[in-house]
């Protein structure tokens, strides 16, 4: 895969042709942005150009042994560093000190095949504390023909010192076009009509991840007990509090969804209700039952639910009773009308 075949990105693309052809290559890069857009696509690419021995133009050839290596994983000069579960029970994975202290022992030495060693560590926001405070050394004192590139979709997580010793190079959420490309090119006919492509692109905000791996039918229902219960929460209707709240209490691995949705959703009807044109809405396919529920309650009421929504999910995040945060969540709701 050359930069030609990494779909949009036209700006990063370019910054680092331009650095190869004229020899002018940074020691350490931070590639940013949000997920799934082609930051590490990139960055092996960068590497695959940097000891192509048969490139021109800044490109790589995609063709020669060392190209195929590092398209592979298996060239001697290349480290790919990515996090880790520590156990299979574990619930997030993270960067430990141990591969970067292998990674730093390797680069001790010259590149054994290529002409550069390249090591990239994907989603680097997930070094824990003493692999990030490790790996600073050696951006302080990079080792000799060494590049280093740090991803990350989340750079506000990275330690500063760690980004002030890197060229950042931000990456743009990819277009609708290049979104459908990818399902397209990705997806089988049958699992692509046009109404689920179009939804998908739609949802996926420019990420691929979003849009391959969402399930659609999903979010669709649970949008559409939402809207539904946006449009009837009341005192009055008291009984809708506790299902709802008895509901989703039961549905844990959901609430990620649930919380992203209703999140995505009120923020559509407060931008309707400080009078945004509808290419600002998010969720544009609803757009008529959202237009008409936004006039419904004034904006400081719908702007009091988002930060409501925010705080339940933060205290989810404990050991909370998950029904009675619901209940005060909507109850919230219905005093904010």
């Amino acid at each position: 895969m050359s930069f030609g075949r990494i779909l949009g990105q036209a700006q990063p693309k370019q910054t680092l042709k331009n650095a190869l052809q004229n020899n002018s290559v940074a020691h350490a890069y931070l590639f940013y942005g949000q997920e799934s857009i082609g930051k590490k696509y990139t960055a092996i690419e960068l590497a695959k150009a940097l000891n192509c021995s048969e490139s021109a133009e800044g490109e790589s050839c995609d063709e020669c042994f060392s190209c195929k290596k590092i398209e592979k994983r298996t060239h001697p000069d290349f480290f790919f560093i990515e996090p880790v579960k520590s156990t299979p029970t574990a619930r997030e994975a993270t960067i430990k000190i141990e591969p970067i202290r292998e990674l730093q022992r390797k680069l001790a030495f010259h590149p054994y095949e290529g002409k550069v060693k390249v090591a990239v560590i994907d989603d680097a926001e997930l070094m824990n504390p003493q692999a990030a405070n490790s790996f600073l050394k050696t951006l302080e004192e990079p080792p000799s023909a060494t590049v280093l590139i740090l991803v990350s979709s989340h750079p506000f997580k990275l330690l500063p010192t760690l980004i002030s010793r890197c060229q950042a190079i931000q990456f743009q959420p990819l277009t609708p076009e290049n979104i459908k490309k990818i399902l397209k090119e990705n997806m089988s006919e049958e699992a692509m009509e046009e109404n689920d492509l179009n939804f998908r692109t739609l949802r996926s905000r420019g990420s691929v991840k979003k849009a391959m791996t969402e399930d659609m039918a999903d979010i669709a229902n649970i949008r559409q007990e939402i809207v539904n219960l946006l449009e009837t929460v009341s005192f009055d209707r008291m009984d809708i509090v506790f299902s709802y709240a008895k509901s989703w209490a039961r549905q844990s691995d959901q609430w990620e969804m649930i919380f992203n949705e209703m999140m995505e959703l009120v923020r559509d009807l407060a931008c309707f209700r400080s009078g945004c044109s509808e290419s600002e809405i998010r969720n544009r396919d609803i757009a008529n039952k959202l237009k008409p529920l936004a006039s419904k309650r004034s904006l400081k009421s719908w702007l009091e639910i988002f930060n409501t929504i925010h705080t339940t999910q933060l205290a989810l995040c404990g050991n909370a009773n998950a029904q009675l945060f619901f209940e005060n969540m909507l109850i919230d709701f219905c005093e904010a009308a």
